[in-house]
């Protein structure tokens, strides 16, 4: 039986509704201005929390890195130069979760490094993100851990074996988590999206699974609901032409929108799996469903054959699977041709 996590009043897990982050990360650009306009277009479009990125740069990188980027990758030559540009400073993330209070919705963020998690954990953030690049990070996740917090960790560009270790060392913690299925592309084409995983994840570990989404459109982000998800985190701008690392694979506060609004009502359509008729069905049912009826006038006591029966709409006598039931006995009482065969006929 799957797990629920609990965050706050927000439940999470197999027939609750599905807890969205819209993911700013980086897209505040390194302006707090521009944090809280983001964190207002998230509220109002219906996510239920934001999340944001936390970085200590010189505990994440090896100091001569940290000095010359130039020195590894083109790559991790931009992203630092990105990193230190749009970092927000402490004062300005104490600032961003009284602004969420206030809005009443949830404010996170994801720690890459300790220093970084032990500050939010100072300013008492409810909920922690692990990213895909710290699937693997034990030390990291065992500080967390120890703050009796519940996280939720992304599987991105990660072994299932390395899936297994992380959680069986949960598992041992007694931790409250949730794992996201991604894929650690920008974007991610739709043909590696694989989201059947969602429900592997679900079976093999028993927790609540969502998908954190960097593909185009909100499509994949609507059926991993479909498929058994319990989270959606997609990345929120205002413009998807800004620059930044993660703008591109953004939606806009109309998308963003969009995709809670088909959300919800997948919520709705997806039901609880048990049958019932519903009050329009009833109505359908009298009108288009067969009724055994009497194809002539049949005096009490003659016995009823298949020539003596026929099946009509509307739905209002015995149906037709009970016609077994009622060829071969006497009739108990005079039917009039037309006339509906009920229950009575068959006692």
């Amino acid at each position: 039986m799957t797990k629920f996590l609990s965050i706050g009043e927000k439940i999470i897990g197999d027939n609750q509704p599905t807890f969205i982050i819209a993911d700013i990360g980086l897209n505040h650009n390194g302006s707090i201005k521009l944090a809280k306009k983001l964190i207002q277009e998230a509220k109002e479009a219906g996510a239920d929390a934001v999340k944001f990125q936390k970085r200590d740069l010189k505990s994440l990188y090896k100091k001569d890195i940290f000095k010359d980027p130039n020195k590894d990758s083109q790559s991790t030559a931009y992203l630092v130069d990105i990193f230190k540009k749009y970092e927000l400073s402490e004062d300005e993330f104490i600032k961003l979760k009284k602004f969420c209070d206030n809005l009443n919705i949830i404010f996170f963020a994801t720690p890459f490094d300790i220093k970084s998690a032990k500050f939010l954990e100072k300013i008492d953030v409810p909920l922690y993100k692990i990213s895909s690049s710290d699937l693997t990070n034990i030390p990291l996740i065992k500080l967390i851990v120890n703050n009796k917090k519940p996280m939720i960790l992304s599987t991105g560009m990660s072994q299932m074996e390395e899936i297994d270790f992380t959680v069986n060392f949960l598992n041992k913690k007694h931790a409250q988590y949730a794992l996201l299925h991604c894929v650690s592309a920008y974007p991610v084409p739709f043909k590696d999206v694989n989201l059947r995983m969602i429900s592997v994840l679900k079976k093999r570990y028993q927790v609540p699974v969502g998908w954190s989404g960097h593909e185009r459109g909100i499509i994949v982000s609507i059926c991993s609901i479909a498929l058994g998800g319990s989270i959606v985190e997609r990345h929120i701008t205002l413009n998807r032409g800004f620059n930044g690392p993660d703008h591109n694979i953004s939606l806009t506060p109309r998308g963003f929108y969009k995709m809670v609004e088909r959300i919800r009502a997948i919520e709705l359509a997806l039901g609880h799996g048990k049958k019932f008729m519903s009050r329009g069905e009833v109505l359908s049912r009298e009108v288009f469903v067969k009724s055994l009826i009497a194809r002539k006038n049949i005096k009490k006591g003659t016995v009823i054959t298949y020539e003596l029966i026929d099946i009509k709409a509307p739905g209002k006598g015995l149906n037709p699977q009970m016609i077994d039931q009622l060829i071969g006995r006497k009739a108990v009482r005079d039917i009039k041709q037309y006339d509906y065969f009920t229950l009575v006929d068959i006692q």
